[in-house]
């Protein structure tokens, strides 16, 4: 086989392109040929080194896309974490500025009690500025209210914009007021228009942090409180 010949068909031979007749033929004259034997190991070197350096880069850019998806990840993952993390912070602080509160301590409350005619009103103000109280009422036993537990919290941000509950706070800042209507010192009007006759048994109970305070309502008709 002519050496021009057979190192034109080196290429397609390495490839696998070329027919089995061709293959004999060219194996042959590799035997014969010293000069062509090497030309095709040369060949078949600079093809494994081309593959070879094609499959060191597609590692290269496989890793490198690797890289970037996990520092796309990491960042979406801090960014994620960091606005979960700043949710939480911002509800649990909004719980507790607006919505948790607690028994009042009897100490923080200034309490004071006013006849106008037959109504006698028992108001409960905060001693601290930035607090407010609100009294939750209960019938449990009689017809009037004779269960009053005071709560206290933060008397902050009375914009409505920031805090849901800014009516109640307004409400609430000039202290909490509950008021008994009297026939007479002995005698309740009820709410539905009915008269009660007072027993030494018909108490209003205050419930603060330490203590329950008991007034007996036939002496909150003439009862002060300094």
């Amino acid at each position: 086989m002519n050496h021009s010949i057979f190192k034109d068909l080196v290429p397609s031979y390495l490839e696998k392109l070329t027919s089995e007749e061709t293959n004999r033929q060219m194996e042959k004259h590799m035997k014969e040929c010293e000069e062509c034997k090497k030309y095709v190991m040369e060949m078949q070197e600079g093809i494994f080194v081309e593959n070879n350096n094609e499959h060191n880069f597609e590692k290269e850019s496989i890793d490198y896309l690797k890289k970037v998806r996990f520092k796309n990840r990491r960042k979406i993952f801090i960014v994620a974490g960091s606005l979960l993390a700043s949710f939480i912070i911002i509800t649990v602080s909004y719980y507790f500025l607006f919505v948790y509160m607690w028994i009042a301590d009897e100490n923080n409350v200034q309490k004071n009690i006013q006849r106008h005619g037959t109504a006698v009103t028992l108001t409960f103000q905060s001693k601290s500025n930035n607090r407010y109280l609100l009294a939750v009422k209960d019938s449990t036993n009689n017809e009037y209210t004779d269960d009053i537990i005071m709560y206290e919290n933060w008397n902050i941000f009375g914009d409505k914009k920031l805090n849901i509950f800014s009516e109640l706070v307004m409400s609430s800042r000039d202290g909490v007021n509950i008021t008994y209507t009297f026939l007479d010192k002995n005698t309740l009007l009820l709410n539905n228009g009915e008269k009660r006759e007072l027993t030494d048994e018909d108490k209003i109970n205050i419930q603060f942090k330490n203590n329950i305070e008991e007034i007996k309502l036939k002496d909150l008709y003439d009862f002060k409180i300094d």
